[in-house]
């Protein structure tokens, strides 16, 4: 019994502690846009976007040993985000999300499982400055689209909290006394709940490639700082009975995991946009190259004026 909760210890450990550097990844994401500059006031742009922090990415590497029962670990965060063009080459990006279960509840209403908590929140904003701004190459092919720096400030905090009820039977089980085997009836309420919360201050530096009037490809480097936690509190009490010899007994447990993410993360950004008119799709990765095996996925819509 105790080895079998000692593996289960191990594998929750293991697990649990990469989720800190998916969620980091995920926070400084939600602001892909592939023009190096708004325009003057009054252009602007709303949207909408989806990040998914990777951490343990290695996992999918061949030649890399595998550990067992140890996977990678996402981390999501839409939000919706807006730019507001100001002038002299700055504009300003701004994210935000606010989900509560007060809101609306997931179907998870079981008598095994319930959910009992699910608010997220995530918001953020970036100041970028145009230093260079676009530049003809071929004309209607090919042109540097600019080179812009940014710095700005992210956040994001939620829970995720479960309760169950769960029944089991426990046959062939010897109880002394009496000295016999019985079956025996286990009934247990748990509970379970997810936490995280980071806050980041991040800067960057991206250059952009105009390809027809179709392409917007851009690369670049950023650095980000981040305090936070990820945290998992679980507990449960069950009774063990058997209707002769009635209650023999309660069964408590508890355990607690919390980790952080590094403090300091370099990251390589990519991008890509497609233009359709004033629609404009984004796709863009960064990539922690502190570790070399944590990236991040987004995806985003906007319209642009």
């Amino acid at each position: 019994m105790l080895d079998t909760v000692r593996q289960i210890d191990d594998v929750i450990t293991k697990n649990f502690k990469n989720y800190p550097a998916a969620f980091a990844l995920s926070n400084v994401g939600g602001y892909p846009i592939g023009d190096a500059y708004i325009g003057n006031f009054p252009h602007m742009f709303f949207g909408v976007s989806m990040t998914i922090g990777c951490a343990n990415m290695k996992y999918f590497d061949e030649d890399v040993r595998r550990e067992t029962s140890v996977y990678p670990a996402y981390a999501p965060n839409p939000v919706l985000y807006l730019g507001l063009g100001l002038a002299g080459g700055f504009d300003l990006l701004i994210k935000a999300m606010v989900f509560s279960d007060a809101m609306y509840r997931p179907p998870l209403d079981q008598e095994s499982a319930t959910l009992s908590k699910f608010n997220i929140y995530s918001g953020g904003g970036k100041l970028r400055k145009n230093l260079i701004g676009p530049i003809t190459v071929l004309p209607g092919l090919f042109g540097f689209g600019g080179f812009t720096v940014s710095a700005g400030a992210d956040f994001m905090e939620g829970i995720i909290g479960i309760n169950g009820h769960y029944k089991y039977r426990l046959n062939n089980v010897f109880v002394n006394p009496p000295g016999a085997y019985y079956s025996l009836d286990f009934d247990a309420f748990y509970n379970f709940n997810c936490k995280w919360s980071m806050v980041a201050a991040n800067a960057q530096a991206i250059g952009y490639i105009n390809f027809l009037w179709v392409f917007d490809l851009y690369a670049g480097f950023g650095l980000a700082m981040t305090w936070g936690y990820t945290k998992l509190d679980a507990s449960g009490l069950g009774t063990v009975s058997n209707p002769s010899l009635g209650s023999l007994g309660i069964i408590k447990a508890a355990a607690g995991y919390k980790y952080y993410p590094k403090f300091f993360m370099g990251l390589f950004i990519a991008g890509l946009e497609v233009n359709i008119w004033v629609l404009k799709v984004t796709a863009e990765t960064m990539v922690n190259i502190s570790n070399g095996h944590d990236i991040s996925l987004q995806l985003g819509t906007r319209v642009q004026f």
